[in-house]
């Protein structure tokens, strides 16, 4: 049975979700029960995670600072109130008065922190593991931030990097997924799950280097860049800042991007089949997998020869009418595995 501060504060952590995300919270949402709690309080803690990296005015000493006290919180045989209780206490004063949710979201940890062991400990163990991964890995990344940008440009050398990235921010999100998935899902048997493991890494990987590659023009506006060196190289850039300054060949530039886009598609095509392992008397789950994922195979098809992604226009972007298309056809067609794949090769089919 819920306790009275479960109770009392789950529906603000219900409200905060749709506040910082309203595009992860349709595919939370069409979650239930137990499973729907570990996932969103999960990607509210990695919110709040991001939300310390991303900060404008925190000094990187400090970001690596907050981000090492809120990882203790989630470490094995932590004291959670104590340290909940130094976490706050350290974070900017005016936080907790912020009309900005993410910050508002910080200061009120200690309202969204506790409640994730109120559930099994199935769920809070993969939930834990992966807020302390993604703390230490951001706080690495921090700290080569701070060096680059000391340089005026932050930027990635090889797609390694890029990777290496992509993995901290999202990847180790899939496996924290595929361990809860399995906690609640009796029928996804160890071997299914390790066939999982293999491939769940993508699941993040995917959906973030298509952002990377939605968003690079508007990255690019404060001085951050993470479309590698090495790729800009190759197409007859000296250097990434050169592909978006004025007069940047747009032949070369979208040769860069389209690059970085097979790169999407291969992940994309692991995270589909990482999808089609799970069994088909889950369509809650296989559902939460498929949004996104032909979300983000849709967007890389309106980014077509990538051209647009350099417009200071419109931002190329799937539409929500497409959104709802999206919707309601894996609703129809989830259990097919035959219809899911043969739709990811039609939609990347148009892109070569």
């Amino acid at each position: 049975m819920a306790s009275e501060n479960f109770r009392l504060h789950f529906p603000y952590a219900e409200k905060m979700l749709l506040v910082v995300s309203r595009t992860f919270a349709l595919n939370i949402n069409v979650l239930s029960g137990k499973l729907r709690q570990s996932v969103l309080f999960a990607y509210l803690y990695l919110r709040i995670a991001d939300t310390l990296e991303d900060d404008a005015e925190l000094p990187p000493d400090e970001k690596c600072r907050l981000l090492s006290l809120f990882s203790a919180i989630f470490k094995d045989g932590a004291d959670v109130q104590a340290r909940l209780a130094g976490f706050e206490t350290a974070l900017p004063a005016d936080w907790k008065t912020s009309e900005d949710p993410n910050r508002e979201l910080c200061a009120r940890a200690g309202w969204v922190v506790p409640l994730l062991w109120e559930l099994p400990r199935k769920f809070v163990r993969p939930v834990c593991a992966v807020v302390v991964e993604m703390c230490g890995g951001m706080s690495r990344s921090v700290k080569r931030q701070e060096a680059a940008l000391a340089a005026g440009w932050l930027s990635l050398n090889t797609v390694a990097e890029l990777e290496e990235y992509c993995y901290f921010v999202a990847g180790i999100v899939g496996k924290m997924l595929t361990d809860v998935f399995a906690a609640d899902c009796r029928l996804i048997f160890e071997k299914r799950r390790q066939m999982m493991k293999k491939l769940d890494v993508s699941f993040g990987l995917a959906l973030q280097l298509v952002n990377i590659i939605k968003d690079a023009r508007e990255d690019s506006e404060r001085k951050v860049c993470f479309v590698p060196e090495e790729l800009c190289v190759k197409h007859g850039f000296a250097h990434s800042r050169d592909m978006f300054a004025e007069g940047a060949s747009e032949t070369n530039r979208a040769a860069v991007m389209r690059e970085l886009c097979v790169h999407a598609w291969k992940h994309l095509e692991d995270a589909i089949r990482y999808t089609i392992e799970i069994p088909r008397v889950y369509p809650r789950l296989r559902l939460f997998c498929l949004w996104p994922l032909f979300m983000a195979a849709e967007n890389l098809v309106v980014f077509g020869d990538c051209s647009k992604l350099f417009d200071a226009g419109k931002k190329a972007k799937i539409t929500r009418g497409d959104v709802k298309r999206i919707t309601r056809s894996t609703l129809l067609h989830f259990y097919s595995d035959g219809w899911i794949l043969r739709r990811f090769e039609t939609l990347r089919a148009q892109t070569v």
